[in-house]
């Protein structure tokens, strides 16, 4: 059951690979605590921990360092959302990797999700997008 006043969840992590297992541990907290149904809660975690390793793969490939941030909050509504945003303040850098195992990120976050929106400036990337349940 989704709790009342559940506020949002706001990371700024290092883009780096260790940190997605500390993203996610803290997105399962702040959902348990939020009433997030488990199968949502998973959902969660794979798109925002794919949105989070593009930032890590391709906003700072060149430098090696940077931050990526998530702001996750849950609106209430028919349905209820759970509206994340991912964002990095790299240069965004096409991977160098040819192989046929690429490039599924944003797929697999597009059929997870809805509203998915993709912007790239000078100041970095957003991903944003919503994963709905029924309100309890």
């Amino acid at each position: 059951m989704q709790r009342a006043g559940a506020r949002p969840l706001r990371l700024c992590h290092r883009a780096e690979p260790e940190e997605l297992r500390r993203i996610r541990r803290r997105i399962g907290s702040w959902a348990s605590q939020a009433g997030v149904p488990v199968q949502v809660t998973e959902d969660l975690q794979l798109a925002v921990g794919e949105a989070v390793a593009n930032g890590v793969e391709h906003a700072y490939r060149h430098t090696g360092q940077g931050t990526v941030d998530v702001l996750m909050e849950v609106r209430r509504g028919s349905p209820t959302v759970v509206a994340v945003r991912v964002a990095d303040h790299g240069h965004w850098q096409p991977s160098t990797d040819v192989t046929g195992y690429r490039g599924r990120g944003l797929m697999m976050i597009e059929r997870l999700s809805r509203r998915l929106q993709v912007h790239s400036s000078a100041r970095g990337t957003e991903v944003c997008f919503e994963i709905p349940y029924p309100a309890a």
